[in-house]
């Protein structure tokens, strides 16, 4: 089997790529993050298990602990970042911060029409107050604009990167679903409401027919989990597959047209 060196399928960003080094959450009151270090030998031994092999010659564990860090390390950055709102709306303090700018432009234009002298002034030009505002302002467009509503960037970039992964390691972007009948008699739970919502769904995953289920689904189950300390339905990992599978097979392709007109 040929040898690989390092996850490349059509390859991204690390995931929250920032300008220091960049979730769900859109307010300072985000949600507890979930910090991840290294994959235990029981979780590295699920997902090792998940394809029939892996091509030889690289740290496939190494690889994924690497984005699980970068990924852990994003989301507590962009959180620490969140926190300087201290419950404020962002909206409302981006506007706040556009006029501070707005300011203080004018006020270097007055000074700079002016006679007047600010060479020995601990701010001289406003320069460090203009070059607050701005970066306050750079950091609103990588930590809050993308996040509007219930985008994820971040999580996104995790979930194609892993999917990359699978695919540099000999891995097929496809899954089945189950054919087998439900079992006859109903189901009874305990639960109400959400609760009972998710005993169901649950159950549904488990039971009915049509239920994804490919080595690609166990493998994203075991690594998302992970490193986000969440469970995944294999409806949801169908889902993300679906979603994923147009974009990295388009980008492979690329690769392998660059790689064919570098050759010819």
């Amino acid at each position: 089997m040929p040898k690989s060196d390092k996850p490349s399928a059509g390859r991204r960003p690390r995931p929250g790529a920032s300008p220091v080094g960049a979730g769900a959450a859109h307010s300072a009151d985000a949600t507890i993050v979930v910090t991840f270090s290294a994959l235990s030998e029981a979780q590295w031994q699920a997902i090792r298990s998940t394809p029939d092999d892996w091509l030889v010659g690289t740290d496939w564990r190494g690889v994924i602990e690497q984005v699980g860090r970068q990924f852990s390390e994003a989301r507590a950055e962009r959180q620490a970042w969140l926190k300087k709102f201290r419950g404020k709306e962002p909206a409302g303090e981006k506007k706040r911060v556009d006029r501070a700018l707005k300011l203080t432009r004018q006020l270097q234009k007055a000074w700079a029409d002016s006679s007047l002298d600010d060479t020995d002034l601990p701010d001289p030009g406003l320069r460090l107050r203009q070059q607050r505002a701005e970066q306050w302002l750079y950091h609103y467009d990588i930590w809050v604009t993308p996040f509007a509503g219930n985008n994820d960037p971040m999580r996104n970039q995790l979930d194609w990167t892993l999917m990359s992964i699978w695919v540099e390691a000999g891995g097929k972007l496809s899954y089945s679903r189950k054919k087998e009948k439900r079992p006859p008699g109903r189901w009874a739970h305990t639960g109400r409401g959400a609760a009972a919502r998710d005993d169901r769904q649950d159950h549904a995953d488990a039971e009915r027919p049509n239920t994804p289920y490919a080595p690609l689904v166990n493998f994203l189950t075991c690594t998302l989990e992970a490193i986000l300390g969440e469970t995944f339905r294999p409806s949801g990992i169908a889902k993300m597959i679906d979603r994923h599978r147009p974009e990295i097979a388009k980008a492979r392709g690329l690769r392998r047209r660059r790689r064919g007109q570098r050759l010819a």
